[in-house]
């Protein structure tokens, strides 16, 4: 069954491809959707603005205006992830052919942080723990290497990891060491902040790890370290875009979940699935 998320993927120039599938699927025109895009920007409606842009002739049209909404809406005390998420989510449907142009290159750049700094904080809510630290890191170092304009500071990230991580004493500490060192007063109303911005999630039949078969078998000679960890692979390994990176494959499922494009930080969607 076809849907707008799958015109999205294709090529603008396939018309005797596209034609057939917005029938289908009932949709407008590609030259419609122009119309009802800006008819719905015009009306301050937001989803369906990028919801029309990325169906028409100039989805890259989609990014700025669902970007400024993201940012503007991060910048609030109060934001929640429900609040710009279907946004953020709708945004990462733009075909790759269009997000990889010179012309959007700050755009994708912005589109890579917000990506990342949300799928951390799903893969929180959604107890990815392997992941989490490993969305922050990428998070980190796409703001320390891109020219973007984001109300997001590395200052910020790091002070909400290590909250989560001492605020939660499952990860990688013993329950020992957890009550050896309790968190700060500090890290405590961090964790307080960050669970009201998570809210609860309303699909939790996905909620808790993947774990794909032969996750716990021994590895073999021809062994991998994970670019998430640092660490040797144990199970089934995912080679990234450039052949050579690799990671885990239940971190490479879990990481397509709440983030759709690869840890490289190159804007090409991970499909481990």
């Amino acid at each position: 069954m076809f849907s707008s998320y799958t015109v999205a993927f294709i090529p603008i120039n396939c018309s005797n491809v596209i034609k057939p599938i917005t029938f289908q699927c009932k949709l407008p025109t590609v030259e419609e959707c122009m119309q009802l895009a800006e008819t719905a920007h015009a009306d301050g409606n937001i989803f369906e603005t990028v919801k029309y842009y990325l169906l028409s002739q100039e989805p890259e049209k989609a990014l700025p205006i669902g970007i400024d909404f993201i940012k503007e809406n991060i910048t609030s005390s109060n934001w929640t992830l429900d609040a710009i998420y279907p946004v953020l989510d709708l945004l990462s449907y733009i075909r790759t052919e269009k997000l990889v142009l010179h012309t959007c290159t700050k755009a994708r750049n912005e589109l890579l942080i917000l990506c990342g700094y949300i799928g951390a904080l799903l893969a929180i809510r959604r107890q990815y723990q392997s992941i989490v630290p490993a969305l922050y890191e990428y998070t980190s170092q796409l703001l320390k290497r891109r020219v973007v304009s984001v109300p997001l500071n590395i200052e910020h990230l790091s002070e909400e990891l290590d909250a989560w991580r001492a605020c939660t004493p499952s990860v990688g500490r013993s329950p020992e060491e957890s009550a050896f060192t309790p968190p700060s007063d500090s890290q405590k109303m961090v964790y307080a902040t960050l669970l009201k911005r998570l809210q609860q999630e309303p699909l939790r039949g996905i909620v808790g790890p993947d774990y794909v078969t032969g996750s716990n078998l021994p590895s073999h000679s021809d062994s991998h370290i994970s670019c998430l960890t640092g660490l040797k692979i144990q199970g089934p390994v995912f080679f990234l875009e450039d052949g050579k990176s690799t990671i885990s494959l239940n971190d490479a499922l879990m990481w397509a979940k709440v983030n759709p494009f690869s840890p490289l930080g190159t804007g090409i969607r991970l499909n481990p699935f």
